[in-house]
């Protein structure tokens, strides 16, 4: 959810483990992401994503997994975020895939890897062995070891931590934010219409009403769409310190169509 308040499309796998099967391999998860990858690949344009900018992220075992998958998978992220990742076959984990260092090669996505020193349930050899083979194939990566903090923080902050005060590191939770601008680095920020779409101008529909109709050659323009927006702010104070865009959603006779066309108009001016 912390990724999709971010703006990213998320979903979450519930892959096979020995406790819904307990005769598994590690296939039979490995089997169930290449299945995933093929479905949102497959369904990129109904669901309404960017194509080539599919990531995968795993945990612990689930940083195993997602590592196994980068490296053996037919089916491969492109881009890989591990968290506290288990690298080295582990007497814990049940479904191990025993050679994920050796078959990293140039086709393993750039990852972004993140753990603490004082992990000892996946001690950070795991995640720094994985940044090493990636740095022999020619792999870029960025790799976070923190000082301090225990195995499983997840997020590290108070509302995940489940009441348990070694589940919060603020340090460690500075993993998210870097992660986000590890992803933006890579993949280029989201095109937000009126923030960051390149429009310029001096006005357009997200400038303030009363900036509009105090230009005379900006009132002209929206008063063909709005013959009564002078009359409007005088009624209501309040709208003038608001964009024709948030007041098209008070209530303002204007289309999404006359929208276009009336901030067309105003960044020509």
């Amino acid at each position: 959810m912390a990724f999709y308040a971010e703006g990213y499309s998320a979903f979450v796998l519930d892959y096979t483990t020995v406790t819904k099967k307990p005769d598994a391999t590690i296939d039979d998860p490995m089997n169930d992401c290449d299945a995933a990858l093929s479905w949102i690949r497959q369904n990129t344009g109904e669901l309404h994503l960017a194509e080539g900018k599919l990531a995968m992220i795993g945990f612990s075992g689930g940083g195993h997994l997602a590592a196994s998958v980068a490296t053996h998978g037919p089916q491969r992220p492109d881009l890989l975020l591990l968290g506290y990742p288990g690298i080295f076959p582990n007497k814990v984990r049940a479904l191990i895939c025993h050679d994920i260092l050796e078959r990293v090669d140039a086709q393993t996505p750039s990852s972004f890897i993140f753990s603490t020193r004082d992990d000892t349930v996946v001690v950070s050899k795991n995640p720094l062995a994985f940044a090493q083979a990636l740095d022999e194939a020619g792999v870029e990566y960025e790799l976070h070891i923190f000082r301090s903090g225990v195995h499983g923080l997840s997020l590290a902050k108070p509302l995940t931590s489940s009441g348990d005060r070694n589940q919060v590191n603020a340090r460690f939770a500075q993993w998210f934010p870097l992660a986000v601008q590890w992803l933006k680095e890579k993949w280029n920020d989201f095109t937000v219409y009126g923030v960051n779409d390149g429009r310029t101008g001096r006005a357009s529909i997200d400038s303030k009403i009363s900036e509009l109709i105090a230009w005379d050659r900006s009132a002209s323009v929206v008063e063909k769409y709005l013959p009564s927006v002078r009359q409007l702010a005088k009624q209501y104070p309040e709208l003038g310190g608001a964009s024709i865009r948030a007041a098209a959603k008070w209530g303002l006779p204007l289309s999404a169509e006359m929208l276009t066309q009336l901030d067309s108009e105003l960044l020509a001016l």
